[in-house]
């Protein structure tokens, strides 16, 4: 079956036909829901992926006592296709506050909602920063 595959691939570019591979193939098979795992405990929404293993995430996670596992990283297009049962923190990360402000109402069974700019811009600005760890103080007090 590959040598029929690769037969075709190579008279499509020989006729000068682009083919295209989807990003996201499972929007095409119907899955609407994105059922989230009850061990999920912060639900992080951005524009660009990013490593937990950076020492500014490690701080956060530590703060909060979350352990990476129980981190969800999705999309602002996938926020409308969350199934969540438990209660959850949502860190919203963009440098568009329009996005952020469309993206909160989609955010069920919320403990809190945190808001920042792109994970660059927090870190180097310390305004932003300390807005952030505000957001998370108030979660952490009783």
């Amino acid at each position: 079956m590959d040598t029929i595959l690769n037969r075709r691939d190579l008279l499509l570019q020989q006729m000068g036909i682009t083919q295209w591979k989807l990003r996201r193939p499972d929007t095409l098979k119907g899955l609407v829901n994105i059922q989230v795992p009850e061990n999920i405990r912060l639900v992080i929404i951005a524009d660009i992926p990013f490593s937990l293993n950076e020492k500014f995430m490690q701080d956060v996670l530590l703060s909060c006592e979350i352990e990476p596992n129980d981190c969800l990283f999705i999309d602002f297009e996938q926020t409308n296709h969350l199934n969540i049962e438990q209660e959850v923190t949502y860190w919203l990360i963009s440098k568009n506050t329009e996005k952020i402000d469309r993206a909160l109402p989609l955010c069920q069974h919320s403990i809190a909602q945190w808001r920042s700019p792109d994970l660059a811009t927090l870190k180097q600005d310390p305004k932003e920063k300390r807005h952030f760890w505000q957001q998370i103080q108030t979660l952490n007090q009783p």
